[in-house]
């Protein structure tokens, strides 16, 4: 008997070792969810028969497309749950399911068959304060006139240096992590970041066609004409020739669950690319 209740708590350390060395971590014995959808879903009549629906759960079910999914990374800091609605114009790239598994994600869900992993935000310093973006930055022009800026990362010794030879020129640039390097990023032809701690820096119709990556943080200078900043589609500041701005890795995260039977990393692509 005492080699059974040994193995037990043996096999258990060594998983609760493994999530923590990933980096991943679940919450025992979910009760209670917070729902974010904006239509009227029939399935959601399957999680208020299992679960506690609350507007403080301990984890956040959003329905939708990637619209759904960011407003729930705006409302909570609780795990979230990205789960498909089915519609045909909704991509939802990070969710894994779709409402047609309900009944396996219910079952997931209350046997911990699942884990939960963290992507950190970007934060924005900007004249009138400090934005956290879930999605992304963006810097675009203002007016028809093409916006110019130089943007500069700090080397080991905390100085600046230019990134790109000259000023950027054009309707403006992009600033993305993992879970927006599919967002604009993607429609302006910038990389799709997969699994590893970086961003990307994408210009929008500008006289550099490339982008770069870097894990670096940055120092954005407007050097001519008016630009609009933006976080995740919203305007938060004007700023014109001698502003600055800085883009860099957040302290804060967003936090995904991922079952146990997610879709691969390909099939994803395949939605995206409209295979």
């Amino acid at each position: 008997m005492r080699k059974k209740i040994f193995l037990g708590k043996f096999i258990s350390t060594y998983f609760r070792l493994k999530e923590l060395l990933s980096g991943e971590c679940r919450i025992m014995g979910i009760r209670r969810i917070s729902i974010v959808k904006r239509k009227n879903y029939p399935q959601v009549s399957r999680f208020e028969e299992n679960f506690e629906i609350r507007d403080e759960g301990e984890i956040c079910v959003a329905i939708g497309g990637d619209g759904t999914f960011l407003e729930a990374a705006r409302k909570f800091d609780i795990p979230i749950l990205h789960i498909r609605g089915g519609e045909k114009e909704s991509l939802g790239f990070h969710a894994d399911v779709t409402l047609e598994e309900v009944d396996g994600i219910i079952r997931d869900l209350q046997s911990d068959m699942y884990s939960i992993k963290e992507y950190p935000k970007i934060q924005i310093t900007h004249k009138s304060g400090v934005t956290n973006a879930v999605n992304d930055a963006i810097f675009f022009r203002g007016n028809p006139k093409s916006v110019y800026c130089k943007i500069y990362f700090y080397d080991e010794k905390g100085k600046k240096a230019l990134i790109y030879p000259s000023d950027i020129k054009g309707d403006g640039v992009i600033f993305s992590r993992q879970i927006g390097s599919t967002a604009y990023n993607f429609s302006a032809h910038g990389p799709i970041i997969y699994e590893v701690d970086v961003m990307a820096i994408t210009p929008i119709s500008a006289n550099f066609k490339f982008s770069i990556i870097s894990n670096k943080n940055f120092y954005v200078k407007v050097t001519k004409n008016i630009g609009f900043l933006q976080c995740d589609g919203v305007e938060i500041d004007r700023l014109s020739k001698g502003d600055v701005f800085t883009v860099n890795r957040s302290k804060k995260v967003v936090k995904v669950i991922k079952l146990k039977n997610m879709e691969g990393f390909s099939r994803k692509l395949a939605r995206l690319l409209k295979f």
